[in-house]
């Protein structure tokens, strides 16, 4: 299938996940069969006043690549000049973020707020479809609450203005990441836009991709499946898991490119986070994470890490 003018075998994307998929989670996901990776979301505000964290959030080394850069705003004004900056970059593609849910995003007027206000929502989406020639998409849920479902309107308007291609969260954002997603939405949507479709939301097993693939999706992003869990995308195509081992050397290697990007003195608290994924299932694992959590150093983690045995433990669930 072709996505931001690009062939891909399966169609399996890792998602932006703020504070999470910086450029090693990327190049890790890659080796494991991501096709392609987004940005964590970038402020397009923040972009054009060229702020420190915001700048940091382009750089990426060259075998992160292709990468689509995922902007949020409900500014016209902003988004335009912004999509041009990430193009001068040489990005792929641009998302525009209508869909995350979080009080701070959602009280400035973007993220999934832009799905109170359908023509301002377009407004964004045309601004900077004709400001750049790299193809532009929409992540978006399934509406603000469950009395305003109305992604397939927005659906419908986006198409219009020349978006590429559409990415469905189907969970309202007062739902937040709780329930069960509105599956049925992807049937609605394909039959009412010709686009590409993409799923988002829950996407963890391979039964779970073939049911997507018969509502009409195209391709699948996948997010919180693969924070400290890489080779999610092997799993996804018909690969095996990881030997105990592995996991131990994608985490060291993990822990290693945190401490190129933020420096020593903060990889060991930005791997923290990733700490629970790698371990879960193992025996002794909540021993394990307690213990992690409480190293002090960048030093204490990785001996830690190494700790873990190279051969065959029991996994179990916990």
């Amino acid at each position: 299938m072709k996505l931001y003018d690009l062939d891909l075998a399966r169609g399996l994307l890792l998602a932006p996940l703020s504070g999470y998929t910086s450029w090693p989670m990327r190049v890790l996901s890659r080796r494991f069969g991501a096709e392609l990776c987004y940005t964590e979301m970038i402020s397009a505000e923040g972009l054009l006043r060229n702020t420190r964290n915001t700048l940091s959030l382009l750089r990426r080394p060259l075998e992160d690549s292709p990468l689509v850069a995922q902007i949020f705003t409900p500014s016209p004004g902003y988004a335009a000049p912004a999509a041009r900056i990430i193009e001068d970059q040489g990005f792929d593609g641009i998302d525009i973020n209508m869909g995350c849910p979080v009080k701070k995003v959602v009280s400035k007027g973007a993220g999934a707020a832009l799905m109170r206000d359908l023509p301002l929502a377009r407004s964004v989406a045309d601004a900077v479809v004709n400001a750049v020639r790299i193809p532009v998409s929409v992540k978006m849920r399934a509406g603000w609450d469950s009395g305003t479902i109305n992604a397939v309107e927005l659906a419908a308007a986006l198409e219009k203005t020349g978006v590429h291609c559409l990415i469905l969260h189907p969970r309202t954002r007062t739902a937040m990441y709780k329930g069960t997603p509105q599956w049925d939405l992807f049937t609605a949507l394909r039959q009412s836009v010709s686009i590409p479709m993409v799923a988002s939301g829950d996407i963890r097993t391979v039964p779970d991709l073939e049911r997507l693939r018969t509502l009409g999706c195209d391709a699948f992003m996948v997010g919180r499946s693969a924070v400290g869990r890489p080779w999610v995308f092997r799993e996804l195509s018909g690969g095996s898991g990881p030997s105990v081992g592995e996991r131990r050397d994608i985490m060291l290697e993990h822990l290693d490119m945190l401490g190129v990007l933020y420096g020593r003195d903060k990889a060991a608290a930005f791997m923290k986070k990733f700490v629970s994924g790698y371990v879960r299932g193992l025996e002794g694992a909540s021993i394990f994470r307690s213990h992690a959590c409480a190293a002090l150093s960048y030093e204490d983690l990785k001996g830690m890490i190494k700790t873990l045995p190279a051969g065959p433990v029991s996994v179990i669930k916990e």
